[in-house]
């Protein structure tokens, strides 16, 4: 399998999911010409920006007056991605920006936002550096703008080399990633939160090193956005969602969480509303608090009576199995989430009445 391939495929499964990528490698590995040949495959604008060569103020805008007041005018980069709506902005020699145009950064890598612009949803965000030590006046990332990419080691092998000699730099290897839908999207937050409830020590974990603090670790940011980016790789990409999780949160925690997700197994959530019994919720905790995540999920993002009444379902076989701590847990969001119409259901309010008065609905209509 293609590590090149891999890195097409994060670099796509993360703009999908409005992530920031950063390609690190040595100089000379062409990290810019691939992010300007998957600009030109998908027909869209590749804006460079140079950050050693700029001061803070060529990023963040030029404060201009006018007749309602101060405004930060942002480069002409900028507006040539908002006008075409769509596009890659590569922030190049990352590593030798100093702090102040760091800083500036922040808002630029996360938020999209340039100044006073906001760049649309179609503008991916891709960064390139080189190691501080192998970097022009290298200098470390802070840790602030480390936790807002996906932290990708760039490499192509000689073979990948070779072709691009042979037919060009501007033809890298397709994607794999998928556009997930609403199931999928459920389904992944549910395996982040069920090993965050499994192993809540690795919800943040702050680098006790200065090394590590301008790599990839676990943040209450960096796990939501792991959530999105992978729901858009297939569970049978193995090269892809190993590359984005240790991108993302970091090689040690990172193996502990694709094992545990191996073995979660988790079933589809619109199934387990449909039909409560095809789990065994006399399981394993965590296992049974992944699977009422995502029902709770995709009862929230379906929004409509009938989800809503029906997702209290596995919560009550859950409390029926001996864990009613767990059902409780899973029941607090959904009880936030009900909609305006719905109607408590009778055994529900029996069975979880401290979690209805918590949210305001035990004088609710029962049905």
């Amino acid at each position: 399998m293609s590590d090149l391939a891999a890195t097409v495929t994060v670099i796509d499964a993360c703009g999908r999911a409005g992530v920031p990528v950063l390609l690190l490698s040595d100089p000379g590995m062409g990290k810019s010409s691939l992010i300007r040949g998957i600009a030109a495959a998908e027909g869209v604008p590749c804006e460079t920006v140079l950050g050693s060569i700029r001061e803070p103020a060529d990023i963040a805008g030029l404060p201009v007056v006018t007749d309602t007041g101060v405004t930060l005018c942002p480069p002409e980069f900028a507006r040539r991605l908002a006008e075409a709506e769509a596009g890659y902005l590569f922030l190049d020699e990352l590593t030798t920006c100093p702090p102040a145009v760091q800083a500036v950064m922040l808002a630029v890598s996360l938020d999209k936002t340039v100044g006073d612009l906001r760049l649309p949803d179609g503008v991916r965000i891709v960064a390139g550096a080189n190691p501080p030590d192998r970097a022009a006046d290298g200098w470390e990332m802070s840790p602030p703008l480390a936790n807002r990419f996906c932290h990708v080691t760039f490499a192509p092998s000689v073979d990948e080399w070779l072709d691009g000699m042979t037919v060009g730099w501007g033809a890298p290897p397709a994607s794999r990633a998928i556009t997930a839908d609403k199931t999928r999207v459920e389904a992944v937050k549910a395996l982040v939160t069920g090993f965050i409830r499994h192993k809540p020590e690795h919800l943040h974990a702050f680098p006790r090193t200065a090394d590590g603090t301008g790599g990839p670790w676990p943040s209450r940011r960096s796990w939501a956005m792991l959530a999105a980016a992978l729901a858009n790789v297939r569970d049978d990409d193995a090269a892809a969602r190993q590359a984005l999780t240790f991108g993302l949160i970091g090689e040690g925690v990172g193996v502990e969480f694709l094992t545990w997700c191996d073995h979660a197994d988790l079933p589809d959530p619109a199934a387990v509303l449909a039909d409560p019994s095809i789990v065994d919720w006399t399981g394993r905790p965590d296992r049974v608090w992944a699977v009422l995540s995502a029902v709770v999920g995709w009862a929230a993002s379906a929004a409509t009576v009938d989800s809503w009444r029906k997702a209290w379902g596995p919560l009550l076989a859950t409390a029926d199995a001996g864990a009613p701590d767990v059902a409780a847990a899973a029941a607090r969001p959904l009880a936030a989430c009900r909609p305006a119409a719905a109607k408590v259901p009778a055994a529900v309010r029996d069975k979880f009445k401290p979690v209805l008065d918590a949210a305001g609905l035990t004088g609710q209509a029962v049905a």
